[in-house]
């Protein structure tokens, strides 16, 4: 059921993450989903040390995480123009795509290891990527394109 869940974000999200990096600054975006998610995931270690995990608790957090890295990626994805040359974007666009999937391979490989050798609750501690993550968006130093200004409503 987590899991089913877990995917739902990326299903309603997909389609409004892109509008909300064009109107709000994508590395707030994606520095403020890295917490939340740091934030979600970290919840599970310390209701599993006061021994009050349950399976609601794991249902919340892995739809405020997925939801998370949906609007951390869209806001990726849309930054990187304005950190490459027009002509190394298609070039650049494949290079982080097969980065996406490496991490997302070696991730379930890590954390496979780390629920072994450490339990599933604490198992997470290793999830301190998403605050390596915020650091380094909090270390870009580009300017954003203008956002896009919202629509204005006709009256009829």
């Amino acid at each position: 059921m987590a899991g089913v869940l877990g995917q739902l974000p990326p299903a309603l999200l997909a389609l409004h993450a892109g509008a909300l990096a064009d109107r709000h600054s994508k590395r707030r975006q994606m520095i403020t989903s890295d917490l939340v998610g740091a934030a979600a995931l970290a919840t599970v270690p310390v209701a599993g040390a006061l021994g009050a995990l349950a399976l609601a608790q794991l249902v919340i957090v892995a739809v405020v995480q997925r939801a998370a890295s949906v609007l951390h990626d869209a806001a990726a994805i849309s930054l990187l123009p304005s950190l490459v040359d027009r002509s190394l974007i298609q070039r650049s666009n494949s290079r982080v795509g097969a980065l996406f999937a490496i991490a997302a391979t070696a991730g379930s490989h890590l954390g496979a290891a780390l629920t072994a050798l450490l339990g599933p609750a604490r198992a997470l501690i290793g999830d301190v990527a998403f605050l390596i993550s915020a650091g380094c968006a909090v270390r870009i130093q580009t300017a954003e394109p203008a956002q896009a200004a919202r629509p204005k409503a006709r009256r009829l």
